[in-house]
């Protein structure tokens, strides 16, 4: 199908950084999602009896939410899971159930209270299960650390552990410039090697946020995009592609999964990794930036290390990375923070942190099933 013919119109989010600093266990993913919601209408100029498909990640029972919202007639509808690559699958369903006319306004919401209600990861929740925990694999940290050791090794980066920071101190730069981020005060090199090891060679700051939030946003046809409040986003391409695996990562660090979805993101939409102005990359692990660089071919295989230093990935440089402040520094809501940048990113509304003549967005993730999403200007 074409995937040109469906757009975003409108976007909400939470302050993230005020609910990071004001903890409440009776805090509810409901209550917050029903609020991410109204925002995104009104950024619209829409009404709630206008929105007729609703797609849901991490609620627990989408019917209270939508009972709260005041969504009565839905005739679209699909809860998703709280996963890190659901925020792709979504967007990519939500288009085509306008395109194939099940619904004229979907919503879309993510929203987690996982930091009120203290969830942690680790422990049991390695990826894997016949073999890991009996060598102490008991994380998704743990996976990425011994990937990234030997990423080091087979291209020859010896023991500069320190040459990652350069991820997260861009990433950081772009956080203090929005207020809604969590961490907002400078990260300097000295700062990120002072940092104590998680899992080494993964320090504290290689390590994305645990936060509460939601984010929304809404997908109708491009034609009924052009006669409402903001411009809108097109919905260029998307796809999806498995790297199953025992292990959490593959062997080639995602490298053929990340090749097949280059080809079919960017298939049809006349545009090319060079046309791309912004990059948001699901940062779990700051070394995610980096198998995602080369994994769509923004840099040879084995040089992101390197070609990720000296402001590169900063705003003014070649290409921009998580300009909100990704999940490292601006809220870990599993990827869906990073689409609602690249809206007002292509909406020209990011201020201080808004990359010049932005045109074109790439979302990528890295998982076991691994997600991409192109979004662009309506031109």
């Amino acid at each position: 199908m074409s995937r040109s013919t469906t757009a975003i119109v409108g976007v909400g989010t939470s302050d993230f950084h005020h609910l990071y600093r004001s903890l409440d266990p009776k805090r509810t993913p409901e209550g917050m999602g029903v609020e991410a919601l109204r925002s995104a209408l009104d950024d619209a100029g829409l009404r709630v009896n206008q929105i007729d498909g609703l797609i849901t990640s991490a609620i627990p029972y989408y019917p209270t939410f939508a009972y709260r919202a005041g969504l009565r007639d839905v005739r679209f509808l699909a809860p998703y899971p709280m996963s890190g690559r659901m925020c792709a699958v979504a967007l990519a369903h939500a288009s085509m159930a306008v395109e194939a006319g099940l619904a004229d306004y979907v919503a879309l919401v993510y929203s987690t209270n996982m930091r009120s209600v203290r969830v942690h990861f680790g422990g049991d929740q390695g990826g894997g299960d016949l073999y890991d925990p009996v060598y102490g694999l008991t994380s998704p940290g743990a996976f990425y650390a011994l990937a990234y050791h030997r990423y080091l090794r087979d291209y020859g980066y010896g023991d500069r552990e320190d040459l990652l920071g350069a991820v997260a101190i861009a990433i950081r730069r772009h956080a203090s410039m929005n207020p809604a981020a969590v961490m907002q005060s400078p990260l300097t090199r000295v700062s990120y090697l002072d940092a104590r090891f998680v899992a080494r060679p993964f320090r504290l700051f290689d390590y994305c946020l645990v936060t509460d939030g939601a984010v929304c946003y809404i997908v109708t046809s491009l034609e009924r995009a052009r006669a409402l409040r903001k411009p809108p986003v097109r919905i260029a391409g998307f796809t999806e592609q498995a790297a199953l695996r025992e292990w959490f990562v593959p062997e080639d660090l995602w490298s053929e999964a990340c090749g097949r979805m280059k080809t079919a993101v960017f298939e049809g939409t006349g545009l090319a990794t060079a046309d791309v102005n912004a990059f948001q990359v699901y940062d779990n692990f700051s070394v995610s930036v980096l198998w995602a660089l080369e994994g769509f071919g923004f840099c040879p295989r084995g040089q992101a290390l390197a070609w990720a230093q000296n402001g590169r990935i900063e705003l003014g440089g070649e290409l921009p990375v998580n300009t909100s402040g990704g999940m490292l520094s601006e809220a870990y809501l599993q990827g869906w923070n990073h689409h609602a940048e690249a809206i007002r990113q292509l909406r020209g509304e990011c201020g201080p942190r808004q990359v010049k003549d932005c045109n074109a967005v790439l979302y990528a993730c890295l998982a076991p099933v691994s997600g991409a999403t192109l979004l662009t200007r309506d031109r």
